[in-house]
């Protein structure tokens, strides 16, 4: 009964357009009066769920793509992609991608990829030729990239939630997968371009032009690589690695471009904190959920079912990319994160499944569901950006979709892509 009144709750909310954090909130609510279980443990698993040290990272990330953002910093990152991949066939829309994985280094959220690359480059493709909805479309596609290459909020909350799994080698396990997905989406935006006869550009720029456009770009493009080994050497952690990429780009906005001064901060540190109190409140209500489904036995006939149904580790591995998948499409990420993760993480291990390699999996799979109907929030971000209609984004979006689905594929088959990379590094650095 209990399990009952929660899903008809959470649908009923669902449809009815409420925010997720409140669906979740208000559907563990009625789940406990049902259970007839005490209301003090509402605010007690909320408390849990955000009193974690290692969460303190997710705001200094969230504050070093701000100052990045309002600093311009991503019109060097543009440039210094066009000058690599925009003489192919389909010129912006390679740029368009080849800027997510540059701009990955900045944020790591694929919200903040559609709003700022979007908001620049969706004009720009439009004025050359492309349709807003296709320019839209390779946008967010595109915008999946942020999350999986270095830093990444994602992998964070993954690490929180699941528990014994290094945040610094899952940050390395995410590069080769993310430039997957970028080739992936070339590959699918060469042909589309090639059939609907979209531009290329034919100009060529200087030498000087390239020599200061490198320069600009490798400022910005410095702050992943020391994250990574900063983490992995043991210098600091996960969390001090965040505030030293929120000084690092203070500091390049401040003192070294001057895109910044004192009279900015009190801006991106209201929308930081705003950015940082939406995410909370979806893991502390995400973490009431997880009792109710703790105590309701649900991970135990979650386990026994794919234990009925196969001992194979590669037909599990395929039941999990379509169950994630399924969750995807229904819950938003962190949240599903939170819920799921230490569920099929457990249930990977007796498949034999490496940790790492579970991580990357799970995530990058529902990372997919940003862009999937009825609940994609990169879909409805991206609509509001590009200013198409809903309709004609999700048409335009599915073949890069699909691209992306073979890339979870490859990935999941094939584990030395993300483990061998982190092991190297680890070994290298003499992290301990």
């Amino acid at each position: 009964m209990t399990l009952l009144a929660l899903c008809i709750t959470f649908l009923v909310l669902l449809m009815l357009g409420m925010p997720i954090a409140f669906v979740i909130g208000m559907s563990c609510l009625v789940a406990l009066v049902v259970s007839g279980e005490s209301m003090i443990l509402l605010p007690h698993f909320m408390f849990i769920g955000i009193d974690s040290f290692v969460l303190v990272a997710v705001p200094m990330f969230v504050l070093a793509g701000e100052i990045m953002l309002k600093g311009k910093m991503t019109s060097a990152l543009t440039d210094f992609a066009d000058i690599l991949v925009g003489r192919f066939r389909g010129g912006m829309g390679h740029t368009n991608i080849a800027a997510s994985v540059f701009f990955a280094g900045i944020t790591g959220s694929a919200s903040a990829d559609t709003t700022a690359l979007g908001s620049v480059l969706i004009p720009t493709m439009a004025e050359r030729g492309y349709s807003r909805a296709y320019a839209t479309a390779v946008t967010i596609a595109s915008s999946v990239i942020g999350p999986i290459i270095p830093p990444s909020l994602t992998f964070v909350i993954y690490a929180m939630a699941v528990g014994g799994v290094s945040i610094g080698e899952l940050f390395v396990a995410g590069i080769i997968p993310g430039l997957l997905v970028a080739l992936a989406l070339m590959v699918m935006n060469y042909r589309i371009s090639l059939a609907r006869n979209y531009e290329k550009r034919t100009e060529r720029y200087s030498w000087r032009f390239i020599g200061a456009t490198f320069r600009a770009s490798i400022l910005v493009l410095v702050m992943p690589l020391l994250i990574v080994f900063g983490v992995l050497s043991g210098e600091f952690t996960a969390t001090e690695a965040a505030a030293v990429a929120s000084i690092y780009a203070l500091v390049i906005c401040m003192a070294v471009t001057r895109t910044l001064d004192v009279r900015d901060l009190p801006g991106f540190l209201f929308s930081t904190a705003k950015t940082s109190s939406i995410m909370f409140l979806l893991l502390a209500t995400s973490s009431v959920l997880s009792y109710i489904l703790a105590t309701q036995g649900v991970p135990q006939l979650i386990a026994s079912a794919f234990e009925a149904v196969t001992d194979n580790k590669y037909v599990f591995l395929l039941l999990l990319n379509i169950i994630l998948l399924l969750i995807g499409i229904v819950l938003d990420l962190f949240p599903a994160i939170i819920i799921f993760g230490p569920i099929f993480a457990t249930i990977a291990q007796g498949y034999g499944v490496d940790p790492v390699h579970f991580g990357v999996i799970f995530c990058v799979n529902l990372l997919l569901g940003l862009n999937t109907p009825p609940v994609g929030s990169g879909l409805f971000i991206g609509a509001a950006v590009g200013k198409v209609r809903l309709e004609e984004l999700i048409r335009e979006v599915r073949p890069f979709i699909l691209m992306e689905l073979l890339v979870v594929l490859i990935i999941t088959y094939v584990p030395f892509l993300t483990t061998t990379l982190p092991r190297s590094l680890t070994a290298l650095l003499g992290s301990p």
